[in-house]
C-alpha cells in the first residue's frame, strides 16, 4: 500500500492519512515510517481533534481500505472519487456492499497507477434519507401516516 501511495503522490496536492481504531499497529507503523517525511503527506497522530470531517469536506478524492464500511460510506456521501484498497480480498460479508458501490459508480479499485487529478462524479450516497423513506413506505403500507 505504501508503494501504491508513493506512486500517486505526484498527482495529489497533498495526502492526509488517518487510521481507524481497528488499523493494525504494524500497518500504521510501516505507513508512518515510510511516508511521514514526505512533504505532501500529513499523518494524523491521534492527538487532538480528529480531522476526519475536515478531510471529508476538503478532499478531492479518497483512498480507503475495504474493511472500513463506515469510512467508505461517509466518503461516498460526498460524491467525490473513492478508491478502494483490497475489496477483492473481502469475505462474503462485504462483497455485496463493495459490488453495490461499484455499480453506483462511487468506487473504483486503487491500483497505485491512478492519476488522482482525473475525477468522476456520482449521486452521493444518502443512506439516512433512503432508510427513512423505506420506513415511511412500510408504515404507509400498514395505513399509518407520518
Amino acid at each position: 500500500m505504501v508503494e501504491y501511495l508513493q506512486n500517486v503522490l505526484w498527482s495529489c496536492g497533498s495526502a492526509r492519512i488517518s487510521f481507524s481504531r481497528r488499523t493494525p499497529e504494524n500497518v500504521s507503523k510501516i505507513i508512518k515510517r515510510d511516508l511521514c517525511h514526505h512533504p505532501k503527506v500529513y499523518i494524523w497522530d491521534g492527538v487532538g481533534r480528529n480531522p476526519h470531517l475536515a478531510n471529508l469536506a476538503w478532499a478531492d478524492a479518497f483512498v480507503i481500505t475495504a474493511d472500513s464500511v463506515s469510512m467508505l460510506s461517509e466518503a461516498c456521501s460526498t460524491g467525490k472519487p473513492v478508491y478502494v484498497v483490497g475489496a477483492e480480498l473481502c469475505t462474503w460479508k462485504f462483497t455485496d456492499f463493495h459490488k453495490s458501490l461499484v455499480e453506483r459508480g462511487a468506487t473504483r479499485p486503487f491500483t497505485g497507477r491512478e492519476d488522482i487529478t482525473k475525477t468522476w462524479t456520482y449521486p452521493p450516497l444518502n443512506d439516512t434519507k433512503e432508510a427513512a423513506n423505506r420506513v415511511q413506505e412500510a408504515l404507509a403500507e400498514r395505513g399509518w401516516i407520518v
